[in-house]
């Protein structure tokens, strides 16, 4: 579902997105507002889901672990069930039902590649609905991010409908 963000929603998740951890009175002060109407505003993102504030931690720098991409291809009727029996494995970080060649991309994180082959062996391919998978080892990690940068467009829409109205 999609959220109705105001140009002030979107100050602030962009304040949050350069550090999650600044306060809302800093925020406040930042875009003159008060303390209470940012925590207010932060409190419905976070109840609406529109944002999570997390620390991340990225697996392959904690200790030595294997990561994949693993594309699958899953029988049409059976993609949701798939992919739902797919994301109740603990090794696997995120998945994505998408178009194309394949229906359903995910990552997974394992102890070493005995356990890659286990999970891939033992616990995906035997899903009901799974066709084929095709994996894709990191060999090296170049670019990782959480960020996404709201798009000027949107936030120059926004103000003009403000500027309209007022």
């Amino acid at each position: 579902m999609k959220k109705n963000l105001d140009p002030l929603d979107l100050e602030i998740i962009r304040h949050l997105q350069e550090d999650g951890r600044k306060s809302y009175a800093q925020i406040a002060s930042e875009l003159r507002i008060s303390p209470s109407s940012v925590q207010q505003r932060a409190n419905r993102l976070i109840k609406d889901g529109a944002i999570v504030i997390k620390g991340i931690v990225h697996p392959a720098d904690i200790e030595d672990v294997v990561m994949a991409m693993v594309a699958v291809k899953a029988d049409g009727t059976k993609l949701h069930a798939v992919a739902q029996a797919i994301s109740r494995l603990p090794e696997v970080r995120w998945v994505v039902i998408c178009a194309g060649q394949y229906d359903i991309l995910l990552e997974l994180v394992c102890e070493n590649n005995e356990h890659l082959l286990t999970i891939l062996s033992n616990k995906i391919s035997v899903i009901e609905g799974v066709r084929e998978t095709v994996t894709f080892p990191y060999l090296e990690i170049t670019k990782r991010t959480y960020e996404w940068v709201i798009p000027e467009l949107i936030k120059n829409e926004s103000r003009g409908k403000d500027e309209q109205s007022a």
